[in-house]
């Protein structure tokens, strides 16, 4: 039986519109006005007035201080490519400022995330007066606290969700979520932090107007990564950054674009998606962050090829662990295939990982999964993933009493708790979905776009269509659906995972469409039979020559 519901009530027709982009925003509700503004970003007016996050004049102030005394100013970041991409975002802008500056990066495994005491204790020791956090810190009260007291100065750049009032004792919290109704509210650290050099460059002008567009780089990779919607100020952000990143002069993005086959000078929102951005998020999943930090600060050729292969070799250690934990996961899985949420635990799973494979084990099982690194005798950790409707934060907030800490929204989750309660845990959070999960919650929506009939797909609706990108959350690229008859059939891949079909359209016109990894999911594929197809429509180049492509999302037979 599918787990799939297909739902064309947001579908356009194309012979209904101009063009696709059209009718696509057209059924987004936009205006004529606001379609122009969508499909031509302007960075001079379509980016807001930074001092309209709360703190910001006070942040500005204490920097001009500490650039005026010559303070040792530390930027302290997170371990993700948002937390990485904002360091050194901050890192080069305060050079450019002539600020004294350094950049410290928490270890995953032996800091944890965000601020921690003993590393500002370390920081005051070492001479630093000021800390200047991104990506972190609205939650972090007892150690802002602990800061206070040593007399260590703290302002606060940061994005995620604040659990009260901002903390006491930082000279400046700067985060849009803490500004009730805020229209930059949905900002990724890399786009608050950019937003306060911009303030430093309104207010003080400590850089030169138009210098601080080579940092736009960065802010697309944080932006695009972090999967914040795509709208407003973070399509200005994610647009403009995407054309400055096409002539970057950082040496490590180059080296490592060139190492993955990608071409620097046309990158896109998916090749920094799923190529640039795993790579850089693998240094923090299995090592040290400040690994891929070096990569995105270093000028040196020599050392942009070092860091490169480090992180491409850190990649596949990563996607080894990936297979193998998905290996282990999914025949475990059978112990508890009937639970409605699957509650997975080993002791030889990274927390670094678990959350990659959360996803692909709901994906595979139909059903919000938890993953956790088993520690005997301490905390677990682990990271759990929704499927199809059902909020997963809302039952893992129902057994909050079995856990030490828990964090995240509907779809995704991280929880820790003591090893010896995960078999009370997995009871738990099963009886609560047995009582509150409907039927439907497990079953996956595909959203279509646009309808085509039994007309053929081009290459010119694949040009018209990216005038909508970048694509990304809140700007989800719209999936297709058309009926095609099938001409060819054939496995693909080192392993024969992947399904390659040619299409007929009503005209004669050939198609070409690739479904990854889904070569053993549809039976009833004969040659000559008709499929209704949903896809998304893509390019494909070979020798030189650009042609469309279909990349399935799901088929179903034509009766």
């Amino acid at each position: 039986m599918s787990k799939t519901l297909w739902d064309d009530s947001g579908a356009i027709k194309i012979s209904e519109f101009e063009n696709i982009a059209d009718g696509i925003l057209s059924k987004r509700g936009y205006n004529s006005e606001q379609k122009v503004a969508f499909v031509n970003p302007d960075y001079e007016s379509g980016l807001r007035d930074p001092f309209l996050l709360s703190g910001m004049k006070k942040a500005t102030k204490r920097i001009k201080s500490a650039i005026d005394n010559k303070e040792k100013i530390v930027i302290y970041g997170d371990y993700d490519i948002d937390g990485l991409s904002s360091s050194a975002l901050l890192g080069d802008a305060f050079s450019m400022m002539g600020a004294e500056v350094d950049l410290y990066i928490p270890d995953r495994f032996e800091e944890g995330y965000g601020l921690n005491t003993k590393a500002l204790e370390k920081l005051k020791k070492d001479g630093f007066d000021l800390v200047i956090t991104v990506d972190c810190g609205t939650t972090a009260h007892e150690q802002i606290a602990r800061a206070k007291e040593i007399g260590l100065d703290i302002i606060v750049t940061d994005h995620h969700e604040p659990d009260g009032a901002a903390p006491k004792g930082a000279i400046a919290c700067i985060n849009p979520k803490l500004d009730s109704n805020s229209p930059l509210r949905d900002l990724a650290g890399v786009g608050v932090a950019f937003y306060l050099v911009r303030a430093l460059q309104k207010d003080l002008g400590l850089i030169e107007p138009g210098q601080e567009k080579w940092l736009l780089d960065l802010v697309a990779l944080g932006t695009i990564c972090d999967i914040v919607p795509l709208t407003e100020d973070n399509r200005v952000l994610a647009s403009f950054g995407l054309k400055v990143l096409q002539k970057t002069r950082r040496k490590g993005i180059i080296v490592l674009a060139q190492s993955c086959g990608m071409d620097v000078s046309s990158a896109n929102e998916t090749d920094l998606g799923f190529k640039i951005g795993p790579r850089l998020n693998a240094a923090g999943r299995l090592a040290h962050a400040k690994k891929a930090l070096d990569l995105l600060t270093t000028k040196d050729d020599t050392e942009a090829e070092d860091y490169s292969r480090v992180l491409n070799e850190l990649n596949s250690k990563r996607q080894e662990y990936t297979r193998s934990i998905y290996e282990d996961a999914n025949k475990m899985a059978r112990k508890y295939k009937t639970d409605p949420i699957l509650v997975l635990a080993s002791p030889d799973w990274s927390h670094g990982v678990v959350g990659i494979v959360a996803s692909r084990i709901a994906e595979k099982w139909h059903k919000p999964v938890i993953l956790l690194q088993e520690l005997e005798g301490a905390s677990s950790k682990g990271s759990a993933r929704s499927f199809g409707t059902f909020s997963i934060i809302e039952a893992i907030r129902a057994c909050e009493e079995v856990l030490e800490t828990f964090g995240g929204h509907d779809f995704a989750a991280g929880v820790k708790l003591k090893t010896e309660r995960i078999d009370e845990f997995r009871y738990r959070i099963n009886e609560y979905a047995i009582k509150n999960m409907d039927v439907k919650n497990n079953f996956k929506t595909i959203r279509l776009g646009v309808t085509l009939g039994e007309q053929g797909a081009s290459l010119a609706m694949y040009e018209d269509l990216r005038r909508l990108a970048p694509f990304g959350n809140s700007n989800e690229k719209p999936y297709f659906e058309a009926i095609y008859e099938i001409s060819e059939i054939r496995l693909v891949g080192s392993d024969a995972s992947h399904l390659r079909l040619r299409l007929k359209d009503t005209d004669g016109g050939n198609h070409v469409a690739i479904g990854f990894g889904m070569a053993n999911e549809y039976e009833w594929l004969e040659l000559g039979k008709k499929a209704r197809i949903a896809f998304e429509l893509d390019e494909n180049i070979w020798q030189d020559r650009r042609s469309h492509q279909l990349m399935i999302v799901d088929m179903l037979p034509v009766e």
